[in-house]
């Protein structure tokens, strides 16, 4: 999706280190930005990124269009299909609304 208004962004919330994080990631070959949420403590309680955005549980999936809407969350998988969907529909809206608001 290069040249697309589109970013994708992971938010790992298995207790992972930054630095744990990104030895995955490398291993994985992760090309998009992914950020540690760690708990605060010992409590079970959720990270702040988790608690900000109440994930129900993983993954938790979103879709926000650009102009920063929440339009599709889905937990767990949706699959491809829906997935695919969803972007093609909100960056056709983006590359309209990007050229003066045709």
């Amino acid at each position: 999706m290069e040249n697309k208004p589109f970013a994708l962004i992971g938010i790992n919330t298995n207790g992972y280190t930054s630095e744990k994080l990104k030895d995955v990631m490398d291993k994985e070959k992760l090309n998009w930005r992914s950020y540690a949420d760690t708990k605060a403590d010992k409590t079970g309680a959720l990270g702040p990124i988790s608690t900000a955005w109440n994930l129900l549980g993983t993954p938790t999936l979103f879709v926000v269009d650009h102009q920063g809407v929440i339009r599709y969350r889905w937990v767990g998988g949706p699959g491809e299909a829906a997935i695919d969907r969803a972007l093609e529909k909100l960056i056709k809206e983006a590359e309209g609304n990007g050229r003066g608001g045709n």
